[in-house]
């Protein structure tokens, strides 16, 4: 099987403010990228969604059009949805990192992708632009995720779009816009944004154990599911 995976990130500037950084990724068959694709602008024009789908345009004159994306995610059994998150008050750069906290951001990547690239496939990875210091981090990413797959797997590429004009990187930002308000507690009460969030958690629910009530969960398992949360354990 060949796959595309879309990723996006939500609040890594290590400010006091955010206290959880997330990074989420959108799996779907290759073969089925077009067709979930036109489906999806199909949908956004429907509900006149002629700009960007971000997070953090959620409102009560948007919410109800959000809901039917959201419920697009979920209809599309095809599609999965993974995310960590990282408590960036316990990341020591200077003892893991070399000091430098870009690097640590890419090993945090690397250990988002690495759960689900399973034996036999083949990977076309799409990561959001970003603006580096480093100029070679994502052939850095690439490199060692495929020393760690040794030909069990493989990516295809691995680089970077513009989610502006990509739809379902667009639908990454939301969900994982979502996961990141939760954790961070910023979502105020009878905001769209908690009902926006709670709705996701919701629908979360016939898919995964009872304790969906919030965003804010850990997955029992990192193995491949609708929609996986996973904490990563900072020792």
């Amino acid at each position: 099987m060949e796959y595309v995976v879309y990723c996006d990130e939500s609040r890594q500037d290590g400010s006091l403010k955010n206290p959880f950084m997330t990074i989420g990724s959108l799996w779907l068959p290759r073969d089925k990228k077009n067709a979930i694709t036109q489906e999806f602008k199909h949908l956004c024009r429907e509900f006149k969604l002629n700009s960007e789908i971000k997070w953090s345009k959620t409102s009560q004159k948007s919410l109800n059009s959000y809901k039917k994306l959201v419920d697009f995610f979920f209809k599309h059994p095809e599609i999965n949805y993974r995310v960590i998150v990282v408590d960036q008050r316990k990341v020591d750069a200077a003892l893991y990192h070399r000091g430098d906290q870009e690097l640590g951001f890419y090993k945090f990547y690397y250990l988002l992708l690495i759960q689900w690239l399973t034996q036999g496939n083949q990977y076309l990875i799409l990561l959001d632009f970003k603006q580096n210091k480093g100029s070679d981090r994502y052939s850095m990413l690439r490199t060692v995720l495929d020393r760690k797959l040794k030909g069990t797997a493989w990516i295809s590429d691995l680089t970077i779009i513009d989610s502006a004009q990509t739809p379902l990187a667009q639908l990454c930002d939301l969900l994982t816009g979502a996961v990141s308000s939760t954790w961070c507690n910023d979502l105020k009460p009878k905001s769209a944004k908690e009902d926006l969030a709670l709705y996701i958690a919701q629908k979360c629910s016939p898919n995964s154990p009872p304790q969906f009530q919030s965003l804010k969960v850990i997955s029992s398992s990192p193995s491949i599911s609708k929609f996986n949360i996973f904490k990563i354990d900072l020792k």
